[in-house]
């Protein structure tokens, strides 16, 4: 999910979105 952030995309929502993506990429091709 991604959490509101006044201001925009924080900086943890990103990491957030690079870490779920690495865990999904990782899960497909294992």
């Amino acid at each position: 999910f991604i959490t509101p952030v006044p201001g925009g995309v924080g900086p943890m929502t990103i990491a957030l979105l690079l870490k779920n993506t690495v865990k999904a990429f990782e899960i497909q091709n294992a």
